[in-house]
Order: structure tokens, then sequence, then C-alpha cells
């Protein structure tokens, strides 16, 4: 979801959606713990991220540009 909407912000609702088809519930941590896991394996410091930022009410972007790749 990410690559595909780059430097938008994604509300954890479009994110579910895009991913399991699936609104979130109002305690759902689902997303939050993914975009955890996700910082972990591509970021030097998930403390303080520079691919995967949160926006303060908003939700998550993926602030690096983003090109594609023909495929074989």
């Amino acid at each position: 979801a990410f690559l595909d909407h780059p430097r938008a912000v994604l509300d954890r609702d479009s994110l579910l959606d895009m991913v399991q088809g699936r609104e979130a519930h109002l305690f759902d941590r689902a997303v939050d713990n993914q975009v955890s896991r996700l910082r972990r394996k591509i970021e030097e410091d998930s403390r303080n991220p520079h691919f995967i930022q949160t926006v303060r009410g908003g939700g998550y972007r993926f602030a690096a540009d983003v090109s594609r790749v023909a495929g074989n």
C-alpha cells in the first residue's frame, strides 16, 4: 500500500482496507503493529524513522521516492 501511494498520508482504515479488505475497529492496533515491524526491518533506527513516518492525527506516510522497475 505504501509503495502504491508514496508520500500520501494513509490512515488505519485505508491501510487495512487496501491490505486486508476490512475496516479498522476502534481499538484495532494491527496496522500500528505491522508498521512497527516494517520499521524494524527497513529503518536504520526504528525509533527515528526516515521512510515510514507517523503523521499525527492522520496516519502514516512512506516518505521516500518510489520508482517502478519493469518486470521480466
